[in-house]
């Protein structure tokens, strides 16, 4: 049976929460499960974690093509095991503070949310360089009201048929672009299918904290800077937009983009 890819390795929190944190790891990922765990407890967070054998290639380049590893494949298996909203996650994302905004999505009518860059108007990403002083990454410059372009380390799902349509299509995409990133795939398919009755929502920074974003104070974070991936996915580019609902914009600056930094203020 297919929920015997998914070896449940640790649980807790209240069963009657009106959302489960879910998260799935392979071996090599057991210690930043661990503090993963510990952070979830620490909130006293319904959670559920599974240990799988691999994950999918849209995952880790070199991971298995068996699409029930794929993240719309686990995530539609939570859906069906607890039957309540699901906030997937990362393994290797800390719980900072109690994620309040996830319970108030749950009394709406909210089925999907994911953090959009398109539609956060200051997400100027900066990095330390060898020296350790701060300087400006990059931003996504251009906005949407309607378009996606996703950091999918934090997640909201709710089993409504809107919701299962969109997980239906972005499986479809991965499937249909091998060795593409399960982001741009999500991407895809959001933004060129159709799904009436849809409800998204937006997430702040603060509940997909990256540690380029410094000048974030962090619900759900990644306290790690992403391994570069550089040649490692088949990049889907503009392709995963309509390209006529996205407009160039001026966002906002934490910092200006020319400066170099000791530390941030």
């Amino acid at each position: 049976m297919e929920n015997e890819r998914y070896r449940l390795w640790r649980e807790g929190g209240d069963p009657t929460a009106p959302f489960i944190v879910c998260a799935m790891f392979t071996p090599g990922y057991r210690s930043l499960a661990e503090r993963l765990a510990q952070s979830l407890t620490h909130f006293s967070l319904a959670h559920a974690l599974f240990e799988v054998e691999a994950v999918h290639r849209s995952i880790n380049p070199r991971g298995s093509s068996d699409l029930a590893f794929s993240k719309p494949g686990f995530i539609r298996f939570l859906l069906e095991r607890f039957s309540k909203p699901v906030l997937y996650v990362d393994a290797d994302m800390v719980f900072r503070r109690e994620p309040a905004l996830i319970a108030s999505l749950c009394n709406e009518s909210c089925d999907f949310a994911i953090y959009n860059w398109l539609a956060d108007p200051r997400n100027d990403a900066w990095c330390p360089d060898q020296d350790g002083r701060w300087r400006f990454f990059f931003s996504i410059d251009v906005e949407s009201d309607s378009q996606l372009m996703a950091s999918g380390g934090v997640q909201l799902w709710r089993a409504t048929p809107a919701a299962v349509a969109l997980l239906s299509a972005w499986e479809r995409t991965i499937a249909g672009h091998p060795g593409a990133q399960d982001d741009h795939c999500l991407d895809f398919a959001f933004n060129h299918g159709g799904f009436p009755g849809l409800e998204p929502r937006w997430l702040p920074k603060e509940y997909c904290r990256h540690a380029f974003w410094p000048y974030v104070e962090a619900v759900i974070d990644h306290p790690q800077f992403p391994a570069p991936d550089a040649g490692q996915w088949k990049d889907l580019g503009i392709a995963r937009l309509d390209r006529g609902k996205i407009r160039r914009a001026a966002k906002q600056q934490p910092f200006p983009r020319d400066q170099v930094l000791d530390r941030i203020p």
